[in-house]
């Protein structure tokens, strides 16, 4: 047999997974002995006992989480009641008429903007062909509208049945997203890098909108979801969760790049290990790392079950798919969320650079009816561009391709409006932050990064509350 043959000096798939592309390919820049390296991916982690775990995921994961979401309730609450009524009247921003009447504002307080689509869809479908030139729903995928709509029927399907459902969807992924986040980070590095890097993301300035009604918080749960089950390899259901991912919002078949790869990876790897004793030249680990894969797919493409086990990353564009099914079947246009993009929201495929260049040079201030809030934005593209660079340093090649993907994809989209938001799905970073600020040396950099976090939330989550556009 093939595998019994390998030597002993040769790694293992379980060994490379958890090391970054560099560190697969490249000589190490830093010395082994470097305390910034003592993070790095433990994949020897013991399994813990099932009650323990479970202990462990509620006090490090759970209990965090629903703390920072009570925190911003209680923000939400004093902006609807101390500052929504000292504004003065103006019929695009919410009327406390509306909003204040206590228990609706425990839930009308995250209807904002977008909300409205998703209800709208939930309640009556999409629109008709004809609204495909003037900002139409078809923008807005189908599976947290369709999550919506049965239950919110089930309980009367009044508007308030309909807010609560959606919020209930939201907090529910919310939870469950943050459980396979710690889980995810626990497995490839250790219970304490989770831990922090749950508080990170559950203290992002825009993670309010994990509990509002959008698609955030489902559509992180079910990437996180797609990245777990393919660090464990288990294809079948990482294909699932991508396809899903994909029917909540285009970002999702972004997927299929880090399931692709680790298939490849782990496929490729089990039939021509790599090495553990090559040349510190650079270019030649590289070559022979390609060689070595090459020749590991090749033999790997000799068995029916291999060929089997990849049609799962064929689940990930079945879910846009199945959205432009249903767009050729409503109205007769398969392109219909792609055609309802460009012309009803002006975004389109472009360069991600062209879009940066002219964003520089028309800066936008002091607007806040203004849907693009221009220096949050700025600073989050030039801030994550930096994250993709460090990612390939720092993290497994699966985490930094999907965050590649996930930064460059919004930059393509020739509009700057929502980036800081859409980049609350670039979960990485918080482990990246994690393990920068592991070691006592840089305590004072962890506070630093949990007190600037919180206050840019609570600050970003009053904006929300009292609809300015610019937050959207």
């Amino acid at each position: 047999m093939l595998r019994s043959s390998l030597s002993n000096n040769q790694a293992t798939p379980e060994q490379v997974d958890t090391l970054s592309f560099t560190q697969q390919v490249l000589p190490p820049l830093r010395d082994a002995s470097d305390p910034a390296l003592s993070s790095s991916p433990n994949p020897q982690t013991q399994p813990l006992p099932k009650r323990t775990l479970v202990s462990q995921v509620w006090k490090n994961a759970i209990l965090p989480y629903l703390g920072t979401r009570l925190v911003l309730v209680s923000i939400g609450l004093l902006a609807t009641y101390y500052v929504l009524p000292l504004l003065i009247s103006n019929p695009r921003l919410p009327a406390f008429s509306v909003n204040g009447a206590f228990p609706q504002s425990l839930w009308l307080m995250w209807d904002r903007f977008d909300s409205g689509f998703y209800l709208t869809i939930a309640r009556s479908g999409y629109w008709g062909a004809n609204t495909l030139h003037n900002r139409p729903d078809w923008v807005f995928y189908p599976l947290y509208p369709l999550l919506i709509a049965g239950p919110a029927r089930l309980f009367g399907g009044s508007s308030s049945a309909f807010d609560i459902v959606a919020l209930l969807i939201s907090n529910i992924s919310g939870i469950i997203m943050i459980v396979y986040f710690y889980l995810l980070v626990r497995k490839d590095f250790t219970s304490q890098i989770a831990a922090r890097a749950v508080l990170y993301l559950a203290l992002f300035p825009l993670a309010f909108f994990l509990s509002a009604i959008y698609t955030e918080s489902l559509l992180l749960c079910l990437s996180i979801a797609c990245i777990y089950y393919t660090r464990r390899q288990s294809w079948w259901l990482a294909g699932l969760c991508g396809g899903l991912a994909a029917l909540t919002r285009l970002q999702g078949v972004a997927l299929i790049v880090p399931l692709a790869w680790e298939y490849l990876r782990v496929t490729g790897s089990r039939y021509a290990p790599l090495s553990g004793q090559q040349s510190q030249r650079r270019i030649t680990r590289i070559v022979s790392w390609l060689r070595t894969s090459f020749r590991g797919l090749l033999l790997a493409a000799r068995e029916r079950e291999n060929w089997l086990a990849g049609l799962s990353l064929g689940l990930v564009p079945c879910g846009l798919l199945a959205f432009m099914v249903y767009g050729q079947i409503a109205i007769g246009d398969f392109f219909a969320t792609f055609h309802a993009s460009q012309w009803g929201w002006g975004r389109q495929l472009s360069p991600p650079w062209r879009l940066l260049i002219y964003s520089l040079r028309h800066p936008i201030l002091g607007q806040p009816l203004n849907w693009n809030f221009w220096l949050l934005n700025m600073i989050a593209a030039i801030a994550f561009l930096a994250v993709i660079f460090w990612a390939f340093r720092r993290l497994p090649t699966a985490y930094a391709l999907y965050t590649a993907v996930t930064v460059v994809l919004p930059l393509s989209s020739n509009s700057l409006n929502s980036l800081a938001r859409y980049y609350l799905l670039v979960f990485p970073v918080f482990i990246l932050l994690a393990l920068l600020t592991s070691t006592d040396e840089k305590q004072h950099l962890h506070n630093f990064i949990v007190a600037g976090f919180a206050a840019l939330e609570a600050i970003l989550m009053v904006f929300f509350v009292l609809g300015l556009f610019v937050i959207a």
